[in-house]
Formats: structure tokens, sequence, C-alpha cells
């Protein structure tokens, strides 16, 4: 599909704050992408801390997340790559563009599953806004744990959040004032990728269904800032080669996202 194709989707992410890029991607790379998550949850539930745990985030079964599936694993390389994918976010969002964070996302058959109305990156409000791709490796639909989004409610940006201890997913948006009535279920089919601005607030229901609820979810960010949470930045789309001539600010970065870690850490405990 050539840019001139999204101009609904380019209207529809600007209003809602989300849009649906159907079929993006062929059955038979779906197929293979599913069969390799199956193997990698039942590895990280024997071992979530592998080898490159040094470098990368360990491993969350308990929260249904392994991280950093694109540094360890070519085929998830190959999905944040994938040219329909990255042509419609070059059209919809921005044409410069890095991978900030990625990982497998899936229900767990076992305990809390819910995952509480929140805003992606909420507690890191001071870095440049986001673009999430939400690909479905499996049909998501109501019975098997798909998205719920409030439209619209990115345009009024991040919203206050606490933290829940204790809980499985314990940094939630205080929802005070919004119409949760009014937030639409995402259902889709495999092979179809969610774009939604990280303002958008969202949540899933805790199910508990046999169906596997598995997506590859990968953020972008725009070259305004090129700090990441851990690795290095990965370019996936830069056409105008300007952006390379912003000021070289690494070192504070640096002591930023080290202060962050470590109060994350802290939280935590």
């Amino acid at each position: 599909m050539g840019e001139t194709g999204f101009e609904e989707h380019r209207e529809r992410f600007a209003r809602d704050g989300f849009t649906i890029v159907r079929a993006a991607f062929p059955a038979a790379q779906m197929a293979a992408a599913r069969a390799l998550a199956g193997e990698l949850v039942e590895l990280a539930e024997r071992n979530p801390s592998d080898v490159f745990t040094r470098h990368y985030l360990p491993h969350r079964p308990d929260q249904g997340v392994l991280y950093d599936l694109y540094q360890r694993f070519p085929e998830f390389a190959a999905l944040a790559r994938h040219e329909p994918l990255v042509d419609a976010i070059r059209a919809i969002w921005s044409r410069n563009f890095f991978l900030y964070e990625n990982s497998l996302v899936y229900k767990p058959r076992h305990g809390d599953n819910a995952v509480p109305w929140h805003q992606d990156f909420m507690g890191r409000r001071g870095e440049p806004p986001k673009l999430i791709a939400w690909m479905a490796l499996d049909d998501v639909d109501e019975a098997n744990g798909c998205v719920y989004a409030v439209p619209g409610s990115h345009r009024d940006g991040f919203r206050p959040w606490v933290r829940v201890r204790g809980e499985t997913h314990h940094t939630r948006a205080v929802t005070d004032g919004v119409d949760l009535a009014s937030a639409v279920p995402v259902e889709m089919r495999a092979g179809d990728v969610l774009l939604f601005h990280c303002a958008l607030l969202h949540s899933s229901r805790e199910i508990r269904c046999e169906q596997p609820r598995r997506a590859y979810r990968a953020a972008y960010q725009s070259f305004e800032s090129a700090r990441v949470p851990r690795g290095s930045p990965i370019v996936i789309s830069l056409e105008d080669r300007s952006e390379l001539l912003r000021p070289y600010d690494y070192e504070p970065g640096r002591v930023k996202w080290f202060v962050h870690r470590i109060g994350r850490r802290l939280a935590d405990w």
C-alpha cells in the first residue's frame, strides 16, 4: 500500500489515538512467529534470566511479558522491520524513527492476567512521544483478552498515575473523570497491527480461556532524543539525514537513565 492509501488511518490515529492496519503480515510469517512464541514462553517459565539478561531485562512470565526479542531472535527483528508496517508508520506518524523498546505480551494462564488502565511509558513523560505497534500473532477478541481503548484519550496527554505494591501490573493510571464506558474492544485477526499513541488510555480484562492471546509489541520513537531504557537505539527509518545534526547528549542521558533505573528498582521493592 502506498502512502496515499493511509489517509483514513492517519485521520483515525489523530482523532482516536489508534488505528488497525489489517493483514499487515502474511499468514506463513505469523504461523512461524506463533510457533516460536510458544517455545519461548516455555523456556522463559523454566529460566527467565537467560544469557542476555546482563544487557537486557529478565523475562516476566508471571506478567506475560518476554522482553527484547528483537535483539534475541531475528524472526522478531523481521517483524519490527516488516516493510508494510514501516510504510504505515512513516505515513501515519513520522518518517524518521528508531526502536525504543520491544516485547512479546501474552495472557498467562495462571494468576492475575488483567492489565489495569494505563498509558504506555506514563512514568517517562519527559521523553518524546512514542508510537506502539501491537502485532497480533493470534486472533484476538473479547473472549481471549483483547485490548480495550478509550478513543481520543491521547489528546489529554499523560494522566496522573499510582503504583500499587504487591500487584502484578502495579503501575496504573488515575481514571477520575474519564468516561470508561466509552472504551471500545479492539478485536483483531492474526497478522493485523494495532498502531497507537503512547498516551492512549487502554487496558485488558482478566480472562480464563484456553485460546492463546499473543502479540509482539514494538515501541518506536522519533529523533528528538536517542535515549533508550537499555541496550542501544536501533534505527528503523531515517529518510532525513539532518536528524543526525541534533546535539550529542549521551552523557546527561546516561545519568538520567541510571537514576531512573535505580528509582524503579527501589519502588519495586
